[in-house]
């Protein structure tokens, strides 16, 4: 049973269940447009995680860096698949409970069927040749709806993305020694505040904030030089992390000057094993998500290392960890 907060949230919940929702019973569409299908790539523990309704496994599941997204506007296969659709009223149907789970073993892949005005949500078990729809499960027993897919859409369907990707997290980075970053010029590991604006800049922004922590009240201090951020640690006020989002602090590399808005391929020649596992991770995911991708190269003689958000294939932010 749900429990609404107001009105507001209860009359937003019958509007999303009026656009994407249609009953069974409903006659035929006209001019089919597309189909949206999310393959989820983690699984999830099928005792743990029930199915509580669409919004609840958007929100918690549909994650830019846990799904692959695969799209069709061919109007044959979207009426096949649509055509399918119809015929699961004529089949056992098992009312959903707070036992259906998503996962494994269990459904993972959602269709996102859109025509007209009109969205319509299915989910798909490849395991158990399964379907949710409108809070049933039914059964594919003459496998009419797995029929309707496409070759391309079946293999999507089928591949193992958490073993492929898993392969990728575990391919190797080049390392370098920390003490080839320089921040304008200057190796600054170890350095506190007072040497970091003698001889690297002035901070020109502090902000401060207050968090309670097992009833006890701290303050965090945060210091900028413009879009930059400067973390000093609590305890020897030497700087350990490097928050790099604009160009006013001038960032070498292993005798290169990178900047932020460079192309990943600045990095290409010097750091060729990080640039192989971030294009492999590149193509994983598909481009139409515009999703930020991260190119890492680790310290070879302390913990921490550097990571670059790349976006559109240019470098759009830049974490240095001392740590």
């Amino acid at each position: 049973m749900f429990k609404f907060e107001n009105k507001n949230n209860q009359m937003r919940y019958l509007f999303i269940i009026l656009i994407t929702s249609i009953s069974f019973g409903q006659s035929k569409p006209k001019d089919l447009t597309e189909i949206h299908i999310y393959n989820i790539i983690n699984t999830f523990d099928i005792e743990t995680d029930p199915i509580m309704d669409i919004d609840f496994f958007e929100e918690s599941y549909l994650r830019e860096d846990n799904f692959l997204l695969l799209k069709t506007t061919d109007k044959k296969v979207v009426k096949k698949i649509y055509k399918s659709i119809s015929q699961l009223r004529n089949y056992n149907k098992t009312q959903k409970d707070y036992n259906t789970h998503f996962g494994n073993e269990r459904f993972k892949t959602m269709f996102v069927i859109k025509y007209n005005s009109h969205q319509d949500t299915l989910f798909y078990s490849t395991n158990t040749n399964e379907i949710y729809y409108k809070n049933y499960i039914v059964k594919d027993e003459k496998e009419e709806f797995k029929k309707s897919l496409s070759k391309e859409i079946i293999q999507f369907l089928y591949r193992d993305l958490a073993s492929e990707r898993e392969i990728i997290k575990n391919l190797r980075t080049n390392s370098i020694s920390k003490n080839q970053i320089l921040i304008n010029n200057k190796n600054i590991f170890g350095y506190n505040r007072m040497q970091f604006e003698k001889e690297v800049a002035k901070i020109n922004i502090i902000r401060t904030d207050s968090i309670i922590l097992e009833n006890v009240s701290e303050t965090i201090v945060d210091y900028f030089i413009e879009d930059n951020k400067i973390v000093f640690h609590p305890d020897d006020e030497k700087v350990f992390l490097l928050i790099l989002e604009d160009n006013n602090l001038k960032l070498t590399i292993n005798s290169i000057d990178i900047k932020i808005g460079d192309s990943i391929d600045i990095l290409k020649d010097k750091f060729n094993s990080s640039y192989t596992k971030w294009l492999k991770a590149h193509n994983f995911y598909n481009s139409d998500m515009k999703n930020i991708t991260f190119f890492e190269i680790h310290f070879n003689d302390s913990i921490g290392g550097i990571n670059f958000d790349i976006l559109d294939n240019k470098i759009s932010k830049i974490y240095i960890d001392y740590n």
